[in-house]
């Protein structure tokens, strides 16, 4: 999401929905109209120096599938699982700008890791979410304060300190911490080189969990007509699953053709290993974007998903306020 600083408040939106259908006629439903994300939220600054964001999305917040005994055994049960589409409370920041170099964060606050630069580099989310967030491997974001310094135009170092239980619980009773550090390089106009890594301690000592970590690296070049981009991500113990280890890439692309359509391009890598067991997932997407007018965008996409051996096309639509 992009914030006008020129104004002093403002509302802002997005909405975000497509309709899919998919060639393999074993994945049900085969075609579906789907919306996807819809945010509203609000921005006031109060001082040159203090300001607040607050945001609700509109997503799935629940998945209750099975129960089982104290022996693992299924047991037979009803449930409504009640709407799918859920507002929750996305961000809710406090901003002070103590300096031009010097930024303090406190509340609910959007995570570095990925939603934000690569989410906004991308520049597709209506089509679909980056890598990161297409494989779960970190919370959108979180409870708790950060510290941003700057060196000019040049260098951007965050550092964080968050429950570690993402948007939707609160702190456990373990009251351990995750521990966040991001650093965006600017070396040349155009050129983003960035740094990311956390770790949060295991909730419990036991054999079967250990402490989560993971490491990212982004790199992207972006011009009017083009942009190019790429990151790698490792992540030690995935929710805390002692040995369960993930190893992912991305790299992606988009070219202006003639005004107003774009051509998109991306491949998705996932390597999972645990208890001895390898898999791999693909994941592509190539089609047309065509932009009518300005925040309103609509793609033909063609994806293939390799798990389910999953080829679809989709049309999908979004549009920002």
């Amino acid at each position: 999401m992009v914030f006008d600083k020129n104004q002093d408040q403002f509302v802002f939106g997005q909405i975000f929905a497509d309709f899919k259908y998919n060639f393999n006629k074993e994945i049900k439903p085969v075609a579906a109209f789907r919306f996807n994300q819809g945010i509203i939220g609000y921005y006031h600054k109060i001082s040159d120096k203090v300001s607040g964001k607050i945001m609700l999305d509109v997503t799935r917040t629940t998945n209750f599938t099975s129960i089982t005994d104290s022996l693992g055994r299924p047991v037979s049960f009803d449930y409504f699982e009640g709407s799918k589409y859920t507002a929750y409370l996305k961000m809710a920041e406090i901003k002070w700008d103590v300096t031009n170099y010097f930024t303090l964060r406190f509340g609910q606050l959007l995570n570095t890791q990925y939603l934000t630069f690569q989410d906004q580099f991308w520049g597709f989310r209506y089509v679909d979410v980056t890598m990161q967030e297409k494989f779960r491997l970190g919370m959108p974001a979180d409870f708790g304060a950060q510290v941003d310094l700057k060196l000019k135009d040049k260098l951007l170092y965050q550092f964080s300190v968050v429950n570690g239980e993402g948007p939707f619980r609160h702190q456990d009773e373990d009251g351990k911490f995750l521990f966040a550090q991001n650093i965006q390089y600017y070396p040349v106009p155009g050129l983003t080189v960035k740094l990311y890594a956390d770790f949060a301690p295991a909730p419990d000592t036991g054999l079967m969990e250990g402490d989560k970590s993971i490491i990212s690296i982004f790199a992207g070049y972006q011009k009017p007509k083009y942009r190019l981009g790429g990151e790698y991500s490792q992540m030690n113990h995935y929710q805390y699953a002692y040995d369960k280890n993930l190893e992912a890439w991305s790299v992606f692309c988009s070219v202006l053709l003639i005004n107003k359509l774009t051509l998109l391009l991306r491949y998705d890598h996932l390597n999972i290993s645990h208890a001895g067991v390898f898999e791999k997932i693909d994941y592509y997407i190539g089609g047309l974007q065509y932009e009518p007018v300005e925040k309103f965008a609509t793609s033909i996409n063609f994806r293939y998903f390799s798990p389910d051996e999953l080829p679809m096309i989709l049309a999908s639509f979004g549009l920002k306020f």
